[in-house]
């Protein structure tokens, strides 16, 4: 099961980041576009200049969306309003629903009886970084055909939990 790794400091005071794999390689990085209206998240590919994803706010009907995009998906994440507990709408064409606490990374996506992905957050040592122990979010995907999308996904509900004004 491949995973990335994001440290925890880093995304909370950038919002830019870079993203590892398990062997401490980083494979893509985020940055925030300021000059997009609203909230605006790129992924690249690591050493390129190649956006392969994006993470953008979307205002619905007075209400705060994040659209997220990986190559041919996209999908539309918010908050569902009627409902006292954290729960969250997904549209997207593979039906995923998000149960756990997505606030503070510990939580799983279901697609029916599918986990395509499991988020935690927790003290972690990427191999090939820093010598010192830091918190870090751990995405583990069920096949490397999800992980970009996953990722991108991750990175929206993240900034739907941030900026939900």
């Amino acid at each position: 099961m491949p995973k990335l790794y994001i440290k925890a400091q880093d995304l909370e005071d950038y919002d830019s980041v870079k993203v590892f794999n398990e062997r401490g390689k980083e494979v893509y990085y985020t940055k925030d576009d300021f000059i997009a209206t609203g909230h605006r998240i790129k992924l690249y590919l690591a050493d390129t200049i190649s956006e392969c994803a994006y993470v953008q706010e979307k205002y619905v009907r007075d209400e705060i969306r994040f659209e997220f995009a990986a190559r041919d998906k996209f999908g539309t994440i918010w908050r569902d309003s009627r409902s006292r507990m954290q729960r969250y709408n997904v549209d997207f064409d593979e039906d995923w629903e998000v149960e756990g606490d997505a606030v503070s990374w510990n939580y799983v996506v279901h697609s029916g009886s599918l986990e395509p992905m499991k988020v935690k957050s927790m003290p972690y040592l990427i191999p090939g970084q820093a010598l010192n122990m830091c918190e870090t979010y751990i995405l583990d995907f069920d096949s490397d055909s999800d992980m970009l999308i996953g990722l991108a996904f991750a990175l929206a509900l993240y900034a739907l939990n941030k900026y939900q004004y």
